[in-house]
């Protein structure tokens, strides 16, 4: 089997870091951050919960960070 060349990103948008900063899953220092979208697939039940959110992940490791997006 040969190894995939899809170059397409695996997350929905990047944020550069004003400064840099080390990943607190990895220690590695990461300038940008990236945006995954989660999107509800099913449930069992009525559900007031969003259809849909993102999360922000580490570029290197992919650990979910604690994060929010919004404007100041």
């Amino acid at each position: 089997m040969q190894p995939t060349t899809d170059t397409t990103p695996t997350f929905e948008a990047e944020y550069l870091l004003e400064t840099p900063l080390a990943c607190p899953k990895c220690s590695k220092e990461m300038a940008t951050l990236h945006v995954v979208r989660l999107l509800r697939d099913k449930v069992n039940f009525t559900s007031t919960l969003p259809r849909k959110g993102y999360v922000i992940i580490c570029p290197s490791c992919k650990g979910i960070l604690s994060a929010t997006l919004g404007g100041i």
